[in-house]
């Protein structure tokens, strides 16, 4: 970048020579002066503007707001505005708000509609106040634990007056197209990231070789570990709908605002209110034959924070 000021400095300079060698020398020296002081600190100024901000600032705003921002989590638009006073222009205003409601509100709501109206006509406004999960850079959790009897027989070598604990965990994984990953597995978080992680990054590398949205493949390899499913949010409820081989299930969680027990910050934790199963998908609490209602434990699922993912 400074060679590329230099080099302008430099042609400058010449073409003023050039002038004065043709002959035209209508400015007076004076006004050459001038136009060199302007054009140098025009120049020194983009140089520390681009110094401050990085060579991103040399596009067009259109490119990265449109074309560059939407590849990033929603997450880290937070961080970007830390970086400098230049790429929170980016990242804090209303044009860049309305794109991130677009990308998740219209995937995720069940009528697909925005109704900015309702929250003072700003985006702003309804990111921070209108229901939605976290995607990307994270997974929802909740641990698990049931108290078994313990059958004892002539083979039993569980000493007497011992507790069997069994202790399980759901993970959640949403993503801002309407899809998540769900997981229901004896293995803790520290064990089960990175597999997310691996099955992320292989989705990623086979849309892009395939180019297609079909992740069949990927999904059977992993199979028994996570299985895809999908979403919607319908105010503050978001009903998820999962296909295992044998049925379907379906889940319904309640967004936790900030304030209410086991919500540690805005759209952290979910409250766990139905937990249903089907053979044929038919979930009407009246008419379906084969629905199965399970007790839900009191716990909220609870965000945990993974840049990986």
């Amino acid at each position: 970048l400074l060679t590329v000021a230099k080099v302008n400095r430099n042609t400058h300079s010449l073409t003023n020579e050039n002038k004065e060698k043709n002959g035209n020398n209508s400015d007076s020296e004076s006004d050459d002066e001038v136009d060199n002081f302007i054009d140098e600190q025009v120049i020194d100024s983009e140089f520390r503007d681009i110094e401050n901000g990085g060579m991103i600032l040399l596009l067009p705003n259109e490119l990265i707001i449109y074309h560059i921002l939407p590849y990033l989590p929603i997450d880290q638009y937070a961080i970007c505005a830390e970086v400098s006073p230049h790429w929170k222009n980016f990242t804090r205003n209303e044009i860049v708000y309305k794109e991130l409601c677009k990308r998740l509100y219209l995937k995720q709501s069940k009528r697909k509609a925005l109704h900015v109206h309702r929250f003072g006509g700003s985006y702003h406004q309804m990111l921070n106040q209108r229901c939605r999960v976290k995607t990307g850079c994270g997974m929802y959790v909740l641990k698990c634990s049931k108290i078994k009897k313990i059958q004892r027989d002539m083979w039993t070598e569980v000493p007497v007056g011992a507790i069997l604990e069994s202790v399980y965990y759901r993970y959640i994984q949403f993503e801002e197209d309407g899809t998540l990953y769900y997981a229901l597995t004896s293995k803790p978080p520290h064990e089960m990231i990175p597999i997310f992680v691996k099955m992320k990054e292989s989705t990623s590398a086979h849309r892009f070789r395939t180019n297609t949205t079909n992740d069949d493949d990927i999904h059977n390899k992993y199979h028994g570990t996570a299985i895809k499913g999908t979403f919607v949010i319908q105010k503050d409820q978001v009903i998820i709908n999962v296909k295992h081989p044998w049925h379907h299930v379906r889940i319904i969680l309640r967004v936790l605002m900030d304030g209410y027990p086991g919500a540690v910050g805005r759209f952290w934790a979910l409250a766990f209110e139905k937990h249903m199963s089907s053979a044929s998908g038919d979930f009407d609490e009246y008419w379906s034959q084969d629905l199965v209602e399970y007790k839900v434990p009191d716990e909220p699922f609870r965000f945990l924070r993974e840049w990986r993912l």
